[in-house]
């Protein structure tokens, strides 16, 4: 199985992090994704057709240390041995930009801001 790992320190808090992963973040950026905490508020499990990984945050000294990872399936067992012997080709893995998509997910997890309180001033 082809493993994928990205990590980047986040300037955000590691609950705000967790809420954001165990919620749509991750079935939002990998098509069909169902994710279960194995640690709470350390690390979640993820799974999608030919596709599986974790989530992973720590705290680090200037935010929060978010690790992803993926393993894909590789296409000789997903088509099947005897499939292959015959001749027959196996469907094409739609994860081959796994690493990218991990990538934009820590994009948009340091990128997003929640906006600032502001206070309605009454005329």
């Amino acid at each position: 199985m082809p493993a994928y790992e990205v990590a980047r320190t986040l300037v955000k808090s590691p609950p705000e992090l967790w809420d954001e992963l165990q919620g749509t973040r991750l079935p939002d950026a990998i098509a069909g994704a169902s994710v279960r905490p194995t640690q709470h508020g350390e690390e979640l499990a993820w799974e999608a057709k030919g596709v599986r990984g974790k989530a992973r945050i720590e705290p680090s000294a200037w935010g929060t240390k978010v690790t992803l990872t993926a393993e894909v399936e590789e296409e000789v067992a997903r088509g099947g041995l005897w499939s292959r012997l015959r001749g027959g080709r196996p469907e094409p893995t739609s994860h081959t930009d796994m690493e990218d998509t991990l990538e934009r997910v820590l994009d948009q997890l340091g990128a997003d801001h929640k906006k600032p309180f502001t206070r309605d001033q009454g005329d």
